[in-house]
């Protein structure tokens, strides 16, 4: 059948099927070039004037790194589109670390009478970056590699983009290795840019400080008051060393507001110095609750478990130490690969520390510890608010490679209060912490009242031992020396005046016809008359003088630093005080005289007896003489050969 067909029809298919073809390509040239158009196209931002204008793109995206990119006549057409409204890793690119750039060509079309001066703010960007306008380098946060610096929390950046009308904006990002707990989900923008005039882009970032400060308050609210805490309780230990339990009680209040400082205050820390620092905190944090909860439940008391707690005490803190030198060094590609390792391994060894506080909470209940209110609410948030942290420490454990979101389930707020969210971590820790403070508190009050009553309890067992001590030593009737105490004296007086070098004397005193006065007036008057002259020697002798009721109605005086001239008439003075004191016992004033026997202590005198036989023999010769009067002793033993 074909062979019927005339030639002429052949060649009439082949010429349609060429123009067919021809037009094919030409759709499909211009179907390429208007796409390639389309991806190149600019971003105009037309009548831009006070206000901001949100560059969220679409940019041109490329991972890796080349310093051609930089130029704006580079043809990045063929690059990925993506926004700036967040992170790559959440936009195809999961576990994407290392160089990245992100490119937008502009075109600005100022409002009439604005100047075409213009700024860009940054909101943040993963980790470390440089912004190069139509190729010029305009400014950069952080340091990219070979040693980078990055970091962890700070506020919005702002670069001066100077008289620009069209050109090329070009980031270059770095994005710092992933470890074990990291999420693949960032890198790059984390929120779209602004560009506006100087005084809106510094109005913008203001306002976004507000903002951020707003949402905030409850939470630096609550560290500062940690830190109040950890201040006062700081100061209550060092005014009492041994209540150990205020000190744990300052470490752990102080290492939220610590952290807080390294991590979420916006001062610009170094992520190594931020992070690397942190772990340490957080282990001071950990180990500060295991002592508290040793001391709020009574468990000091165990050798043994305090001995565990200590050996974990040291373990654990030295671990955290090492992985936060770890972290620190991850950014270092000679080291990345043994630092995420030695990261993942050390997380799985601290795994264990972290249940600890649990353990210690139920071998607590185990032992059937008698608690109060204020200890049981401690063991029961504890719990709650250990469980709740090591699910959420086990869960961000290789979430790059698991996908969990539950972790940020845990971690996103509850509740808000005036744009405040309130997570369930941080309740349960506020919690815990308020239950800590309440029950340290009651433990301190509680050791102090037993300290109190065992003060009280001391001072009434020293006032008893002072009372016995003053009956043993005094006399019952007349409140002087007894017989035994002052001869003591009177030896001890007499062994520092040979070692001195001093003088010394003493007299005994006898009230004449004393048996007399019993006698005629009863012994109640008796009693009165020595308490009366009792008084009157001591009112009349030097304060650093001595005198005892020797025995009877005999008083024996001391008198260091007295020769027998100055001692006689320091005895002419007491018979004359003896003489002129009235008595009066009832309606009957009673009047007494004394003789007195003063000696002089030589050196060769070795005992009180000599002395005291020499001043008794002076006394009955006083006595022999007629009573009322002074009569100095003869000393006249040998001094003995040394």
């Amino acid at each position: 059948m074909l062979n019927n067909m005339p030639s002429g029809y052949f060649s009439l298919c082949r010429t349609a099927a060429i123009v067919l073809l021809a037009f094919a390509a030409h759709w499909v040239h211009a179907t390429h070039a208007e796409t390639k158009s389309a991806v190149a196209a600019p971003l105009v931002i037309e009548a831009l004037g006070k206000g901001t204008f949100t560059l969220n793109g679409p940019w041109q995206f490329h991972p890796g790194d080349d310093p051609a990119w930089t130029t704006p006549t580079f043809d990045s057409s063929d690059w990925e589109q993506l926004s700036a409204d967040q992170p790559w890793g959440k936009q195809g690119h999961a576990h994407l670390t290392g160089f990245a750039w992100y490119r937008c060509s502009v075109v600005v079309m100022p409002a009439p009478g604005i100047p075409q001066q213009f700024s860009l703010l940054v909101p943040k960007i993963h980790d470390s970056y440089e912004i190069y306008w139509n190729g010029s380098l305009i400014g950069h946060n952080g340091k990219l590699p070979p040693r980078p610096v990055w970091y962890i929390s700070q506020p919005a950046q702002t670069f001066e983009l100077g008289q620009i009308q069209h050109g090329v904006l070009a980031v270059r990002v770095w994005k710092a290795p992933l470890l074990s707990d990291d999420s693949d989900e960032l890198g790059g923008f984390d929120a779209a840019p602004l560009i506006g005039s100087p005084e809106a882009i510094a109005t913008a970032k203001a306002a976004g400080e507000f903002r951020w400060l707003r949402s905030r308050q409850l939470h630096f609210g609550a560290n500062l008051l940690c830190a109040a805490i950890a201040f006062l309780s700081f100061l209550l230990w060092l005014r009492a060393p041994n209540r150990w339990v205020l000190f744990w009680t300052t470490g752990f209040a102080i290492a939220q507001p610590a952290i807080l400082l390294l991590v979420n205050a916006h001062l610009g820390w170094p992520y190594s110095l931020a992070m690397g620092a942190g772990q340490p905190l957080t282990a001071i944090q950990d180990v500060s609750l295991w002592f508290l909860l040793l001391w709020l439940l009574t468990l000091h008391e165990n050798r043994a478990i305090c001995r565990i707690t200590r050996i974990f005490a040291y373990i654990y803190a030295l671990s955290e130490l090492l992985d936060g030198v770890l972290v620190a060094l991850s950014w270092n590609p000679q080291w990345t690969g043994l630092a995420q390792v030695s990261d993942a391994v050390l997380t799985a060894f601290a795994l264990p520390f972290e249940v600890f506080p649990l353990v210690l909470v139920v071998y607590a209940l185990f032992q059937r510890k008698q608690f109060d209110s204020a200890r049981w609410l401690v063991a029961i948030l504890a719990i709650l608010d250990q469980m709740m942290l090591v699910f959420s420490y086990v869960v961000k454990q290789g979430r790059q490679f698991t996908g969990w979101s539950i972790a940020d389930k845990i971690d996103s707020p509850l509740f808000s209060l005036d744009g405040n969210g309130i997570s369930l971590g941080t309740l349960a820790g506020t919690l815990l912490l308020a239950a800590i403070v309440y029950a340290v508190y009651n433990s301190v009050r509680e050791d102090q009242r037993r300290k109190d009553a065992l003060e009280r309890e001391k001072m009434e067992l020293q006032h008893e031992s002072n009372r016995m001590r003053h009956h043993a030593e005094h006399d019952g009737l007349t409140g002087l020396l007894n017989h035994r105490v002052i001869v003591e004296r009177l030896g001890e007086e007499m062994i520092r005046s040979l070692r001195d070098g001093t003088l010394l004397s003493v007299i005994l005193a006898d009230i004449d016809h004393f048996k007399k006065v019993n006698d005629t007036f009863g012994h109640m008057a008796g009693d009165l008359v020595l308490r009366e002259i009792g008084t009157v020697l001591s009112r009349t002798l030097r304060p650093y003088d001595c005198v005892g009721r020797y025995g009877g109605e005999e008083f024996l005086m001391i008198l260091p630093n007295c020769g027998m001239e100055s001692a006689l008439i320091r005895g002419e003075q007491l018979r004359a005080a003896v003489q002129s004191a009235r008595i009066r016992d009832g309606e009957t004033w009673l009047q007494v005289t004394a003789s007195f026997g003063v000696a002089s202590v030589l050196p060769s005198h070795d005992d009180a007896e000599t002395v005291i036989r020499a001043v008794d023999a002076a006394l009955y010769q006083a006595k022999s003489c007629g009573r009322n009067c002074v009569i100095q002793a003869e000393m006249d033993i040998p001094v003995r050969n040394s």
